[in-house]
């Protein structure tokens, strides 16, 4: 549901509002057009109204466009861990020109920052630990609210736990807290190395985080169980998904997609996992392997599986509360066959004639599905950020509103430049995120765009 405000200015009609009729006023409009009598007594001596001319129209007001903030959970878990700095630099963005926030509340490791009834609450990330006796995205809503400000959740779908460093639920135990881990023992994918089939979770290839098989009853459950609960138990403008895909294209091949693969594409595997992809004697790169006789079919169940998650998503969240924004963040680099991420439309047919496709690929598109798209253009130029753009506005066709995102870790970026940019021509700005701006001193930089472009599109608004 778009959120967008227009006030119009109605313009009062001055037809009928005058004393005398046409029929009564000469052509020059300064005196009747009837005869006066001599004698004045019971004449009327008034003189007609002056013609009543309208004030002048007042221009419309342009609304302002979403200038986002990513808050990521893992970067600034020790930075916001008080009530008083969450204040401090809501009110420093607020002060930049942003009017909106991406408050991150399941980080990739899998514990949430929110009071959740069946999911561990965070309290050590990225090497710090924090208690709170507060509820962290309650506090966030409600420092919005004062401002005015437009919130978008963000929770991680697939992610459950850092291989590197053996923490979440799908490693680590949780003292004095009857959550049970043994529940996702067999939930994780199993990837296709050339080591042979491995759980993710134990991978040495490079995997950094460890991701639930998309294909399980289970998983699904879980997902719409936390989709569910956030969406009924706190008020806010949008639901982003994150990490709502596959890890990569060695992921899963476990028994369960085996069959659920078998049953859609209506094949039968003799020689699984070969029969998808293979490896050559003595490969040791993971994705260095060799297409096999389901590839493609393969890619196409695995972007059918992603799509059935982001529709489901959408109808759950719009059941509950149907003005929340169902929004999803992804790489600009599109396609995606290899993590099952298909957002252009599916009325576009893009995707068809790759040598990895199939015919009906273009139908596992999910921008129909979506009110915002938020568009990871993580360049070092601007030009490549705009080229990202306005490719995806083709791709989605008008489906869903598409945010420009730019990442202020880059320091090649011509920040400024890049925010303008965005806000002139996409349908919102999102830049990533707090602790860069904050290393890269950008909040000038950010401001000084989004001003100037403001000021072009006739956007007022104080800062």
């Amino acid at each position: 549901m778009r959120k967008k405000f227009l006030i119009l200015a109605i313009l009062a009609s001055a037809v009928g509002l005058y004393s005398c009729t046409p029929e009564n006023i000469d052509p020059e409009g300064d005196k009747p057009n009837v005869e006066i009598p001599d004698s004045t007594e019971n004449a009327d001596t008034s003189k007609p109204d002056e013609p009543i001319v309208p004030d002048e129209p007042e221009k419309p007001e342009v609304p302002a466009k979403p200038v986002v903030l990513w808050i990521d959970a893992e970067a600034n878990f020790y930075r916001l861990r008080t009530k008083a700095n969450i204040k401090g630099f809501l009110d420093q963005a607020q002060k930049s020109g942003f009017n909106a926030f991406v408050v991150d509340v399941k980080p990739v490791q899998g514990d949430v920052l929110y009071n959740s009834s069946f999911l561990p609450k965070c309290t050590y990330l990225a090497g710090h630990t924090v208690e709170r006796d507060w509820d962290y995205l309650q506090f966030f809503l409600d420092e919005a609210h004062k401002r005015e400000m437009r919130v978008t959740v963000s929770t991680t779908i697939m992610t459950m736990g850092l291989p590197q460093s053996k923490t979440g639920p799908g490693y680590q135990e949780y003292p004095d807290s009857d959550y049970d881990l043994s529940y996702w023992d067999d939930k994780f994918c199993i990837e296709h190395l050339p080591e042979g089939l491995v759980d993710i979770r134990k991978s040495k290839a490079w995997d950094v985080f460890a991701f639930l098989n998309p294909v399980l009853p289970e998983v699904r459950e879980y997902v719409m169980k936390m989709v569910t609960e956030l969406v009924t138990n706190y008020d806010f403008d949008g639901y982003i998904l994150d990490y709502c895909r596959y890890m990569n294209m060695n992921s899963d091949f476990s028994e369960a997609s085996k069959k659920a693969f078998e049953e859609y594409a209506g094949v039968k595997c003799t020689n699984f996992p070969n029969d998808i992809y293979y490896y050559a004697d003595g490969v040791t790169d993971k994705t260095q392997y060799t297409p096999s006789t389901h590839y493609n079919k393969w890619i196409e169940w695995r972007a059918s599986v992603i799509q059935g998650y982001i529709k489901e998503i959408n109808e759950t969240i719009k059941s509950i509360k149907p003005e929340v924004d169902v929004e999803y963040w992804a790489a600009a680099w599109w396609p995606l066959p290899h993590t099952g991420q298909n957002w252009a439309s599916q009325a576009n047919g893009a995707g068809a004639n790759y040598w990895w496709s199939t015919q009906d690929y273009p139908k596992t598109g999910f921008a129909e599905y979506l009110d915002i798209f938020q568009l990871g253009a993580y360049y070092d130029t601007v030009m490549d950020v705009m080229t990202a753009i306005s490719r995806a506005q083709s791709l989605t066709m008008n489906k869903c509103e598409v945010f420009g995102t730019i990442s202020a870790a880059s320091v090649q970026l011509d920040i400024e430049k890049a925010c303008y940019q965005c806000i002139k021509d996409s349908d919102g700005l999102m830049v990533f995120e707090l602790s860069h701006i904050i290393n890269n001193k950008a909040w000038d930089k950010i401001k000084a765009g989004v001003q100037k472009a403001e000021k072009e599109l006739g956007i007022e608004r104080e800062y």
